[in-house]
């Protein structure tokens, strides 16, 4: 029955039903307004009821993720994360707000994000120095105004000769929206340590959701920005320079305590020399299989075994990779599994 003739049926006796108007008298009038009314009034707050609940359990449900995502980035829960460089760029923008949520509808652990900031302070999502390759724009990121910089738009994928899209340069406050209580986010900041971003995760509130990494010695990296003690941490070292005494060079950043450890490994046989180490201290080892490094996404297209299944037997439990989601499904076909630890509290 449809709502209008429920509404006749239920009000019949106070209509004529074949000129649908009141029968007569001006009190039947009145009382069926008043009635009326309290109908309407009760269907309004039914609905503002039934709105409110279902805003309650998302909001819940965005808790209970936030929760999930903040205890699985405190310390290694037996899974191997799997990290999108610049998004799921695939498809949409790298560095986009889309990349970001195709991940997060994908079911991808954490998003590697590229922030740097405008002429005016604005801080943005842009990889490169230049805004040549992604837009259709140029010039340096921090020679525009924010002003100048929105109204550019992307282009498709890892950009280039790639088409225009009708996608924009997101804000860093507009990626942090987009991914809390969703996905985990590791900031890649390509400039000076400032604590303008610190400012800007919290203005979101999404601290314990936010990986920050930066290549640093520990001493410098005190002196410069301190405040990186309130975040969860991660240190890029590179096999260079870390080659003649790999534990210590990880030692020296234990009064931080850092959640994970980025090594850009050169060479396959360096890989397991750090593990113990890292395992030790409970935190994840995480390496990069991108494009042109020793362990190469290219290759694990065709055989990831090789890639991903190695660097997993070699105790990594964070791989960044640009094939987020033929990983993630490399890794449920084979129930692959990492070190599962409690850190020591902090403090």
């Amino acid at each position: 029955m449809s709502m209008q003739k429920y509404y006749f049926s239920y009000f019949g006796n106070f209509f004529n039903k074949n000129e649908i108007k009141l029968k007569n008298s001006h009190t039947i009038n009145v009382n069926y307004i008043q009635y009326f009314g309290w109908i309407v009034s009760i269907s309004i707050l039914m609905s503002a009821i039934s709105f409110h609940s279902a805003l309650a359990r998302e909001n819940a449900a965005g808790s209970t993720r936030g929760a999930l995502l903040e205890r699985r980035l405190a310390g290694p829960d037996g899974s191997i994360m799997v990290v999108a460089h610049r998004g799921c760029w695939k498809g949409s923008s790298e560095n986009s707000l889309d990349a970001i949520r195709a991940c997060i509808a994908a079911g991808v652990d954490m998003v590697e994000l590229d922030v740097r900031a405008t002429r005016d302070g604005t801080l943005i999502l842009m990889h490169d120095a230049t805004v040549d390759r992604m837009t259709d724009g140029t010039g340096k990121v921090e020679d525009m105004d924010w002003a100048d910089l929105k109204k550019l738009h992307l282009r498709q994928g890892g950009g280039k000769d790639a088409p225009l899209t009708s996608r924009h340069i997101p804000t860093f406050e507009e990626a942090l929206r987009a991914a809390k209580d969703k996905i985990l986010i590791n900031v890649d900041a390509k400039i000076l340590l400032s604590s303008t971003i610190l400012q800007q995760i919290d203005v979101v509130g999404s601290r314990k959701q936010i990986l920050f990494k930066a290549e640093a010695p520990y001493a410098r990296l005190m002196a410069d920005a301190p405040w990186v003690q309130t975040l969860r941490f991660q240190p890029i070292l590179r096999e260079p320079n870390i080659k003649v005494d790999p534990a210590g060079n990880i030692a020296a950043y234990d009064p931080i305590r850092p959640v994970s450890y980025e090594i850009d490994v050169k060479n396959r046989a360096f890989t397991p020399l750090l593990t113990k180490a890292i395992q030790d201290r409970c935190a994840r080892y995480w390496v990069n299989s991108l494009s042109g490094r020793i362990y190469d996404d290219r290759d694990a297209v065709t055989n990831p075994d090789a890639v991903w299944g190695e660097l997993v037997r070699l105790g990594v439990n964070a791989i960044q990779t640009d094939e987020p989601i033929l990983l993630k499904n490399y890794l449920n076909r084979t129930d692959a599994r990492g070190q599962q630890c409690e850190p020591a509290p902090v403090g």
